[in-house]
């Protein structure tokens, strides 16, 4: 049923009895709609009652639990929704307080609430795009003294002490700052603000500094790229090359100019710079692999398409196949076999069963099971009509290895379920001996031979 059309063939009379009738029956609807009706003299802080009073109704010893985060946050919502009405009537500067509003009281829920479903944090987003939304249409009036007043409510909300130890949610809100720095006495402002904080977080040594700097310096970049100063931008970026965010920049920029070496050698300085962390030399890598595939490098890109196969990617086996013809496919997947053999761990990876499935390599498909026996449960149908016996005694070693370790009776049933699949692959025969077997081993475990007997029938 389309509800809304049936809405709106109601006569006002009828709309309004309607609207009485589901008031007097829930009081949260109530709240609602006299929340969205009424404006009282101060809205932000009528706002701001409301939010904590759903806040206050949901905690239970000062704390929120994760089934009543969605009521406490009512109120957050409601506040919300009258923010954006506000942006459509063009009250921007209302809306900014009230999107501030919500983003106050609702960051501190985080200290005493389990958001574990992440409605804090999407009720913290929605408040950012409000700000961001109603910024935009700020610098667009003519009201000067309006941007000015909008400004320094965002900026002094971001550098509350609230957030300090959110310092994502403290740059969201610097970044809308950002939408100001057309303004020369704003962007004043905000760059001395964030060469403070620069200042303090260069001042420090570890890995979280080093993301605070890169998030502040992503700041000032964006002062510049709003303003058009594109060739002071580019400086800024390769004289902080070293941060990663800002080499992914320069490599991005160097590619849109088909400046491909420059790539290339950004690529590589930054495999060797940041050794020490694997998930950016597999960046850098991509990049590189990128820029091989543009200029249309077979080779280079092959090598590096190896490399992320021997790390246990499956995405690359694919991409790899694709630059070999099928003649000369089979040559290079056995020297990947024989790679995937040769490393130094005592396992062979997930990738190794992966392509041997693929490529119906029963005697590869072995050759992992036998180094992990376990796998035979989920493998004997890839083995079972080349190497039928080899199934059988990795079978029955593994079941019986198994049994020997069993010491209660949730472990003999999951042995027993493993005979079940062993009937399947070996046969009725094989799967009655085994189970006589076990229970004469077993015999003074009645426990284990009623499990046993169970599985029989």
């Amino acid at each position: 049923m389309d509800l809304q059309k049936e809405v709106s063939k109601l006569t006002k009379k009828e709309l309004v009895e309607l609207i009485m009738e589901l008031v007097e029956g829930d009081q949260d609807i109530a709240k609602k709609i006299e929340f969205k009706l009424v404006t009282p003299n101060d809205e932000v802080k009528a706002s701001k009652q409301l939010i904590r009073k759903y806040i206050n109704e949901n905690k239970r010893q000062g704390f929120i639990s994760r089934r009543n985060v969605h009521a406490a946050l009512q109120g957050a919502e409601m506040v919300l929704d009258k923010g954006r009405d506000k942006l459509v009537n063009g009250e921007e500067e209302l809306a900014i307080e009230l999107g501030i509003t919500v983003l106050s009281i609702v960051i501190d829920m985080l200290q005493y609430t389990d958001d574990s479903n992440g409605e804090i944090g999407f009720v913290i987003n929605e408040s950012i795009t409000l700000l961001q939304d109603a910024s935009s249409l700020v610098l667009l009036s003519l009201n000067h003294r309006g941007q000015e007043r909008a400004f320094d409510l965002i900026l002094k909300e971001a550098m509350h002490k609230r957030y300090d130890g959110w310092n994502d949610t403290r740059y969201e809100l610097l970044d809308v700052c950002t939408i100001y720095s057309a303004r020369s006495s704003e962007r004043r402002k905000l760059e001395e603000t964030l060469e403070k904080l620069l200042s303090q977080v260069s001042d420090m040594s570890s890995l979280s500094s080093d993301y605070d700097k890169q998030a502040i310096l992503q700041l000032q970049l964006k002062i510049m790229e709003r303003n058009g100063e594109m060739e002071q931008a580019s400086q800024f970026v390769h004289h902080h090359i070293e941060y990663d965010e800002f080499r992914k920049m320069a490599i991005e920029k160097a590619i849109e100019n088909e400046n491909y070496e420059t790539a290339l050698q950004l690529c590589k300085e930054g495999e060797e710079n940041d050794s020490k962390y694997p998930g950016l030399v597999k960046q850098w890598k991509e990049c590189r692999l990128q820029v091989y595939e543009i200029i249309e490098d077979m080779e280079k890109q092959k090598d590096i398409l190896i490399e992320f196969v021997l790390d246990n990617e499956y995405e690359a086996y694919g991409k790899l196949k694709e630059l070999y013809s099928p003649s000369e496919w089979q040559t290079a997947l056995e020297k990947i076999f024989e790679l995937l053999e040769g490393k130094s761990s005592n396992y062979l990876p997930h990738v190794y069963e992966y392509i041997a499935k693929l490529e119906n390599r029963s005697d590869k498909i072995l050759k992992y099971v036998e180094q992990a026996p376990s796998t035979i449960i989920e493998l004997y149908p890839y083995l079972i009509a080349d190497y039928r016996d080899r199934v059988e005694e990795i079978f029955m070693q593994h079941i019986l290895s198994e049994a020997e370790d069993a010491t209660d009776r949730k472990k003999y049933r999951h042995v027993c379920r493993k005979l079940v699949v062993y009937k399947e692959a070996c046969g009725d025969e094989k799967f009655t001996c085994v189970v006589q077997q076990l229970k004469d081993t077993y015999e003074r475990k009645p426990a284990f031979v009623n499990e046993l007997e169970k599985v029989e029938k």
